[in-house]
């Protein structure tokens, strides 16, 4: 584990202990990283250690949002555009900003949010089928620019940034695309070639700077996703353990334990 800056990890967001009303405010996790980084993988595979995955919606203790749900409905000639490969998703107006910030801000106060699906296939989202977010300690919310706008980068008690190699990335989301998203070879390797690389230089990889923790490889860095999860139980332990005694406090980045500084799990 590498510490790259001397600086103490700044703490942002509400306190975690719970806000005017009573109500509880979860711990808010952004996991940020480029295209077919293994963002989702990592979540899944955090859900997973924590024994979350298979629960009950309603009963989860930890949950996981995509940014993809707050992908902003096209004009008529963008979906257009879309069809041909011709639209740039990983561009940040590609996002509605402003709904984003609104479901999260209503997560933070203990809310529970619907959240519509996102439909690869046909560029849209889908409003009749609905992800319905129930209160939970722990939240996860992951995307390409989840680190990109200052209003909600300023939310999260926690900053992950997955840094996979580009190499990589690139055979990850060819056959995700073709398979999952209906996309053909060329139109795949045009868009990265033309938006998704770009992008990710332009917008994406500068926000690395913002993150407390960086997991190269992702989700096969086994050591930093066993330390995460660690860091998370001991959160969530406190938080029982102040159900049970008031007194005891926990807040911010430092409720997790994390080293001073910005930090690279290298395993």
């Amino acid at each position: 584990m590498d510490r790259n800056s001397p600086n103490e990890v700044k703490t942002n967001g509400p306190k975690v202990n719970g806000n005017e009303n009573g109500v509880k405010t979860p711990f808010l996790i952004g996991v940020a990283g480029g295209t077919a980084s293994g963002k989702s993988t990592v979540c899944k595979r955090i859900m997973e250690q924590l024994g979350q995955a298979d629960m009950d919606h309603a009963q989860r203790q930890v949950v996981s949002i995509s940014q993809d749900s707050f992908y902003r409905e096209l004009t008529p000639a963008e979906k257009l555009r879309a069809e041909k490969g011709l639209f740039n998703f990983d561009h940040p107006d590609a996002f509605n900003e402003e709904l984003m910030l609104e479901t999260l801000q209503a997560v933070l106060q203990g809310q529970k949010v619907e959240i519509n699906e996102y439909d690869y296939r046909s560029n849209a989202v889908c409003p009749d089928k609905k992800l319905i977010i129930y209160p939970a300690d722990v939240v996860l919310f992951e995307g390409i620019l989840v680190f990109y706008f200052p209003e909600i980068r300023d939310l999260f008690h926690m900053k992950l940034f997955v840094d996979t190699d580009s190499d990589t990335r690139l055979a990850r989301r060819v056959p995700r695309d073709i398979n999952e998203r209906g996309r053909d070879l060329d139109q795949v390797l045009n868009a990265y070639m033309t938006f998704v690389k770009p992008a990710f230089e332009e917008f994406c990889s500068p926000t690395k700077k913002f993150a407390d923790v960086i997991i190269p490889r992702g989700a096969d860095n086994t050591v930093a996703i066993d330390l995460i999860v660690q860091h998370i139980r001991e959160f969530l332990n406190n938080r029982t353990r102040q159900d049970h005694s008031p007194h005891l406090a926990t807040g911010g980045t430092s409720a997790l334990n994390l080293p001073r500084g910005q930090a690279t799990y290298k395993h």
